[in-house]
């Protein structure tokens, strides 16, 4: 899905710039302006998807393709009705296949307006259609029929495919008994998150949890039982981060919680004291205790890779119960 947004942000930018350039050359100015006012849009789209944000960038793209197209139908000495099919068809298309069901919703009834506009305007007379006479209520009816049935079989398509490939993909990346995402997903998501924080004055935050003595855990109360315990620790865990952070198991007993955009390493060392103390608890008369190593981005890495490595270097010394009573451990600090 990502590759998808990212191709589509990018060619919908370079056609708004083109477009820019030929109507220029052209001597078309208004549809000139029109599309190079655009283009900057089109840019921003490409930041909602390197960020993560694909749906944002779709609906972004979506909305600035209805606007440009509903003026330059407008502007246009060849009519509204068969370019406008063509033209709103293709934006529902996309809609309909990268979408949401409530954002699809909510760009069809945008959709909707802005071509409704477009035809009244041509009706009577206030565009600069040399063949307005030929538009009427008919054939806005017509338009009407045919982007209906584009909607409808658009998203039936989506729902059955996406449908499915997104079972598939969860499958993949998520967890089944913690309900959070698995190794793959989370370095997946934590990396795009990560690539998207380069250069930011904030401070991130890798927080590694293990269970200790989780195979004991197994055989004192049950594997069903022992599945409770990683749920519980998934929600305790889920609590003690809030929104906006990743959280994922990456092991039989081991979690992650990368902590996102935190004001400073202060912020941060609370954070993963934070998670720490959430995962010692008691669960069917069972000691629930975890050790916890961290490691901040970017004072101690410059990538999820070596950030990883440095803090499972953190764990393994939290690990060592007798110099680290309290389980809690994070990077020694580097001149």
């Amino acid at each position: 899905m990502t590759a998808i947004v990212r191709v589509a942000v990018i060619v919908v930018t370079l056609a708004l710039f083109l477009g820019s350039t030929l109507n220029a050359i052209a001597d078309h100015r208004d549809l000139a302006v029109l599309f190079a006012l655009a283009t900057p849009l089109g840019i921003s789209a490409w930041g909602f998807a390197r960020a993560g944000h694909n749906e944002a960038a779709v609906a972004l793209l979506c909305c600035v393709l209805t606007t440009v197209v509903t003026m330059v139908l407008v502007l246009n000495p060849l009519g509204v009705r068969d370019v406008a099919i063509t033209a709103y068809g293709g934006i529902v298309l996309v809609g309909a296949l990268l979408l949401s069901r409530r954002s699809f919703f909510a760009l069809t009834a945008l959709l909707l307006i802005a071509a409704s506009t477009a035809f009244l305007m041509d009706l009577n007379g206030f565009t600069r259609s040399e063949i307005s006479r030929y538009t009427d209520l008919a054939s806005f009816a017509e338009f009407l029929v045919i982007i209906g049935v584009f909607a409808a079989l658009g998203r039936f398509g989506s729902e059955v495919l996406f449908g499915s490939l997104g079972d598939a993909h969860r499958a993949s990346s998520d967890d089944s008994v913690s309900g959070l995402a698995n190794r793959s997903g989370f370095f997946t998501l934590a990396a795009a998150k990560l690539k998207a924080l380069q250069g930011s004055p904030t401070c991130s935050v890798l927080v590694l949890v293990d269970l200790d003595g989780f195979r004991r855990v197994n055989v004192v109360i049950g594997h069903r039982a022992a599945d409770g315990v990683l749920l519980e620790t998934a929600l305790r865990m889920r609590k003690a981060i809030g929104t906006g952070h990743v959280l994922a198991r990456i092991g039989d007993d081991e979690f992650a919680a990368l902590g996102l955009g935190l004001r400073d390493e202060a912020l941060a060392g609370e954070f993963a004291r934070a998670v720490h103390e959430a995962v010692q608890f008691e669960f069917s008369g069972v000691s629930v205790r975890a050790s916890t190593g961290y490691a901040r981005f970017p004072r101690d890495a410059h990538g999820l890779e070596s950030l990883l490595l440095a803090a499972e270097g953190s764990l393994a010394r939290a690990k060592d119960h007798v110099h680290e009573v309290d389980r809690f451990a994070g990077p020694s600090d580097r001149i």
